[in-house]
């Protein structure tokens, strides 16, 4: 059987150049599970429920055909973006961006993944810390390396970390998704932090607040209600001062 020919939207067009080589799906978000690093294909099936082998291996065929993926001799045998794949990053980054828009709470059905969460804080960096940081999540371990105007954040152990920040994965939740202080998950021991206490101070203050469309919700509730005590004082010191009751 001849192989499928790929579709392709035949315009002149960058954008539409683009999306001929990674708007199939799956495609990007094997290129974001590569952003933590080089997968093995068992890995890859397993992080991303829900695509069948066959299709994997075609999709994986058509990114090495498109220089977007190399396939790395092992053993074990893995797959790394290339730079021309690593150059998506943006890409990822700012449709999270505008997918978190749409992100709530999680559905009964959704597979959660810590890696796709810290991969999240790159668009809400701030900028401004010069740190090597190990997060151990439970048997997890993850590399985020913070420059100025960049937070790059790779699956492995660090290389001469100079804080490392443990606990299990529902304490990272609290802090970097639910807005829980870190001291308060320390002081109740779900959360650990060693090394330079001035990097971990930087780091506690390193992210904006979550950006999914649930928590911005909660921030305006929250807003309103304290808005609204504020606004009944003033109301009521009006009335004093003009003597109605």
């Amino acid at each position: 059987m001849a192989s499928r020919q790929r579709r392709s939207y035949d315009q002149f067009c960058a954008v539409a150049r683009a999306l001929d080589h990674v708007s199939e799906r799956w495609t990007l978000l094997i290129v974001r599970n590569l952003m933590l690093g080089p997968r093995r294909y068992s890995d890859l099936m397993a992080e991303l429920p829900g695509i069948t082998t066959n299709l994997l291996a075609a999709r994986l065929k058509a990114m090495e055909a498109s220089g977007v993926v190399v396939r790395e001799e092992g053993p074990p045998a893995r797959y790394a973006l290339t730079p021309l794949g690593a150059a998506l990053e943006p890409v990822v980054v700012e449709l999270g961006r505008w997918g978190a828009n749409f992100m709530d709470q999680p559905r009964r059905t959704d597979t959660i993944n810590a890696g796709w969460g810290l991969l999240s804080l790159k668009r809400r960096y701030r900028g401004g810390v010069s740190a090597v940081v190990e997060f151990r999540m439970g048997e997890r371990r993850f590399e985020l390396v913070f420059e100025d105007g960049h937070l790059h954040v790779k699956e492995r152990e660090a290389v001469r970390p100079q804080l490392v920040v443990a606990g299990a994965l529902e304490a990272f939740q609290a802090w970097l998704f639910k807005g829980v202080a870190p001291s308060q998950l320390q002081r109740d021991g779900k959360l650990t932090a060693d090394g330079d206490p001035t990097i971990w101070r930087a780091v506690q203050g390193a992210f904006r607040p979550n950006d999914w469309k649930s928590a911005r919700d909660a921030q305006e509730r929250a807003g309103r209600s304290r808005e609204e005590p504020a606004s009944s004082a003033r109301r009521a010191s009006s009335r004093e001062g003009s003597g109605t009751l």
